[in-house]
């Protein structure tokens, strides 16, 4: 399929610019978030953890805990839900450069940045976050309830997984969408056509992000640079080598 043969396009050259020791500097606005998060973070999942021995109490207990323990963990995965986006919204001065910068470098382009950019850029990123935001929350309602009535539990992890990448992946392609003057209409329209597409890159996001302290600096670096690249090949913009040999010609 198309979307997993950009993605492999993407991630080659990606991973081609950083060896090379382009783009290195975007690293650096994640790695001090990263550094603030791993300082001020606490444990607060001990609620969970009284379910451990719930069996041993009774049954109507054991019940309650377990109940106690699934809300809790509903609660912790929205939480960490909004907390990744909170994060997205901190760097996404940072990663819309990144993303005009990756573009410019392989479609020629020359994009104008300004203050007034910057600073609609930043609202328009809290808009589209605040979207994402409600728009996975209610996905993930729905799909509790089925999950609930059809007792489709033991793929609960997996639908929640794939459900928080599509969203993922929507807010990076975002970056590409306005600066191509794509209003929010227009970008969510690209984000449900191009369903597989913007779920693969929401879910490379999300594994690089579990990786245990790098992820969170590297994870929206390497995701904007993919997603900058995908929407370039699924738009079939021209690249600049292209039009070189098109003027040779």
């Amino acid at each position: 399929m198309k979307g997993i043969q950009y993605h492999i396009k993407a991630i080659g050259l990606s991973a081609n610019f950083l060896l090379q020791g382009k783009f290195l500097l975007y690293f650096i606005p994640g790695l001090v978030i990263a550094g603030l998060y791993f300082y001020l973070n606490t444990d607060i999942s001990a609620l969970g953890s009284v379910a451990e021995n719930a069996e041993e109490i009774s049954w109507f207990k054991s019940v309650y805990y377990w109940g106690m323990e699934k809300t809790v963990g509903v609660l912790q995965f929205v939480s960490e839900q909004i907390y990744v986006f909170f994060v997205l919204t901190l760097l996404s001065p940072f990663n819309t450069f990144l993303s005009e910068k990756v573009d410019s470098e392989v479609t020629g382009i020359t994009f104008g940045s300004s203050v007034f950019q910057i600073i609609s850029d930043l609202v328009r990123m809290i808009y589209i976050v605040i979207i994402a935001i409600l728009l996975e929350l209610i996905f993930l309602f729905f799909y509790w309830i089925v999950s609930w009535i059809l007792g489709l539990g033991e793929i609960d992890q997996v639908m929640y997984f794939l459900i928080a990448s599509f969203f993922y992946g929507f807010t990076f392609y975002d970056y590409s969408l306005e600066r191509y003057h794509k209003n929010t209409l227009s970008s969510l329209g690209f984000a449900f056509s191009n369903l597989f597409t913007v779920t693969i890159t929401g879910a490379i996001f999300q594994a690089i992000y579990l990786i245990p302290y790098l992820g969170i600096p590297i994870s929206p670096v390497i995701a904007t640079m993919i997603a900058t690249l995908v929407y370039i090949y699924n738009q079939q913009i021209p690249l600049k080598n292209d039009r070189t040999e098109a003027k040779l010609s």
